[in-house]
């Protein structure tokens, strides 16, 4: 046993141990950073997926539906007139329907069903925070949503 302590005593003072010497860590590092940049500009690409600016989609349209494509200048008028409306909306999660409720960012036709039986079996939503309720819905996704929803109509 003494022979054991001597011997691991002289193993530390003899050959010191430094853990990142050489040219090896530093071409981890720049793995690294490549894969940070790399994840961060896949991040960056689904936010702008799931958030776009206000400015590029009206909410409650889904971002891959297309706007009709008419050549009368007062059709297109009135449509650009209603993308606007339906801009300075917000879905109300008492009222709309499941397809509606699929073009929120996050939800789905899975979600969109439970928030509607959701609705059904407890006559509606009393508070933003009943949707955590909701099997799938924490508090991360309900704020994700909350710049989309409202619970009552305006008069």
């Amino acid at each position: 046993m003494i022979l054991l302590v001597i011997m691991g005593g002289l193993n530390m003072t003899l050959s010191p141990s430094v853990p990142f010497e050489g040219g090896d860590y530093h071409e981890l590092e720049k793995q690294f950073e490549k894969r940070t940049a790399m994840i961060e500009s896949q991040e960056q690409e689904l936010m702008e997926q799931y958030f776009p600016p206000v400015e590029d989609r009206p909410i409650g349209v889904a971002a891959n539906s297309i706007l009709p494509d008419t050549t009368d200048s007062t059709d297109s008028q009135n449509t650009r007139e209603q993308a606007q409306d339906t801009q300075k909306q917000r879905i109300n999660v008492n009222k709309a329907g499941v397809a509606t409720l699929e073009s929120l960012p996050g939800i789905g036709p899975t979600y969109a069903g439970r928030i509607v039986e959701y609705r059904k079996k407890n006559d509606g939503f009393e508070s933003l925070e009943e949707l955590k309720k909701i099997k799938g819905i924490a508090e991360k996704r309900l704020e994700k949503l909350k710049p989309f929803i409202k619970l009552k109509d305006s008069k």
